[in-house]
């Protein structure tokens, strides 16, 4: 006979290890699944970086549904302004001049190189040395020219067809047939797109990245505009390589004409000395500017609407321009600051007047005497100063970054405190940095689509 089971009647009072066990009641435990879909799309617009954000798109399918929203990525930007993850440099020697026969274009071995912002594990991705080895280069490396967003703008010189070999001093280089090569790529993703130049003897003054027609995305591989200016030899000119001539813009590609170069006028009433005396100053507030040092005129081109003006200087702001000792960049409030580097090696800072256009609408904001702002920074020597004039390297908004003239020692102006402070890491790279930005949103799409694949092939599975 089977023995009855002794019921626990009337119940016991469970013990203090279960209730704490079973607190509190599972009923009435919330987590962040709870939590509505504008509620969990605030707590992600509080992520600090795309690497956090990223990772929060991996998490769950609703997740990654509320990071990919369109109306979500431009929140977030506005919110976390890009920043850069490293620095692209030239190691070819800074050549001023314009990408004609005077050009220094890079050597074998010659090819750039990337300095990451940071090295930690925590940077994931984006702490990764990059390199530009997927791009073809056929034996010349190439020259970076420009970038924006997270791309390169790159520019090499090739050999080209017997329709380019006449008599323009820019594509006969040392009496070789050579043509550009334009490359535009992106590093963290190793994907470039090359670009054939626009037809006939051309010689490129200078050339940039522009965001492209897509209204509301940011630039990327598959939105993006190329510009060339370009200069044309005065026919009346025998002597090209000493003679003046015209300029206009080329752009590529254009909405108005299917993805081909679209070409600008002549400018009117802008007639250049010879390419070499052409000279990059800057590029701020939608404008790019070039000193003309055989008549101290400063060139102007507008960004959007493709034409060119010569800017109005008082006279007292007129000077043998140079590359080395004039440059244009970003003030305060959307004006602009003119830099220039005096014969006695003084820096002088020049700010418009904002809401002001007129000849008279600039005050010298500040002068630095470098030779003695100097003392005390490391590894100064006096013979550094004793040849005035310094060089100016680089012009960013709110800094620039100057040099002796018989040392490479380079050194930073803060243009707002005038503090001053060495650029040791810049030393072996004396010359414009080319700042990498993380994609956007190319990766955070890519790691949507890597999620969508894996659920479908599940399912099929």
């Amino acid at each position: 006979m089977a023995k009855k089971r002794k019921r626990n009647w009337p119940p016991t009072e469970p013990s203090a290890k279960k209730r704490k066990r079973n607190w509190p009641p599972t009923e009435s435990s919330t987590s962040v699944n709870d939590l509505s879909d504008d509620l969990l799309e605030v707590v992600l617009l509080d992520l600090d970086s795309p690497v956090c954000l990223v990772r929060a798109a991996s998490t769950c399918k609703r997740w990654r549904h509320i990071v990919a929203g369109a109306a979500f990525l431009r929140r977030f930007r506005s919110l976390h302004p890009p920043r850069a993850i490293g620095h692209f440099y030239n190691v070819t020697k800074y050549s001023p001049y314009s990408f004609g026969c005077w050009h220094a274009w890079p050597k074998e071995g010659e090819a750039p190189v990337y300095v990451p912002e940071s090295m930690s594990a925590a940077d994931g991705i984006y702490g990764r040395q990059l390199s530009l080895d997927f791009v073809p280069c056929d034996g010349t490396p190439p020259e970076i020219v420009d970038s924006r967003g997270s791309l390169l703008l790159l520019l090499k010189e090739k050999f080209g067809t017997a329709e380019h070999k006449r008599d323009c001093s820019c594509c006969n280089y040392l009496n070789n047939n050579i043509v550009p090569d334009l490359v535009v790529c992106e590093p963290l993703t190793r994907r470039y797109h090359r670009i054939d130049p626009p037809k006939g003897h051309i010689c490129i003054i200078s050339a940039f990245l522009l965001d492209g027609n897509k209204a509301g995305r940011a630039i990327g591989m598959d939105n993006f505009r190329v510009l060339l200016v370009l200069y044309i030899h005065d026919r009346d000119w025998t002597d090209r390589y000493n003679g003046h001539g015209y300029v206009y813009a080329s752009v590529f590609p254009s909405r108005w004409n299917n993805g081909s170069w679209y070409h600008s006028r002549l400018a009117k009433g802008v007639y250049l000395p010879r390419v070499a005396d052409v000279q990059f100053a800057g590029r701020t507030g939608g404008r790019i500017y070039w000193a003309c040092s055989d008549d101290q005129k400063v060139l102007v081109l507008d960004e959007r609407t493709l034409k060119f003006s010569y800017m109005a200087l008082p006279d007292h702001m007129k000077w043998d321009f140079d590359a080395n000792n004039f440059r244009v960049v970003a003030g305060e409030g959307g004006t602009m600051r003119i830099l220039r580097v005096t014969d006695s090696g003084d820096l002088e800072v020049f700010s418009q007047v904002r809401g002001c256009f007129s000849t008279e609408d600039w005050v010298l904001e500040s002068r630095v005497r470098l030779a003695e702002a100097t003392r005390g920074l490391r590894r100064r020597k006096e013979e550094f100063f004793a040849k005035p004039p310094r060089i100016i390297i680089a012009g960013e908004e709110g800094s620039v970054i100057l040099s002796p003239v018989n040392k490479m020692w380079l050194f930073s102006v803060d243009l707002d405190t005038l503090e001053l402070k060495r650029e040791r890491r810049r030393n072996k790279y004396a010359g414009r940095a080319f700042p990498c930005m993380p994609s956007w949103p190319p990766l955070m799409l890519a790691s949507v689509e890597k999620g969508r694949k894996r659920r479908k092939k599940k399912a099929s599975s």
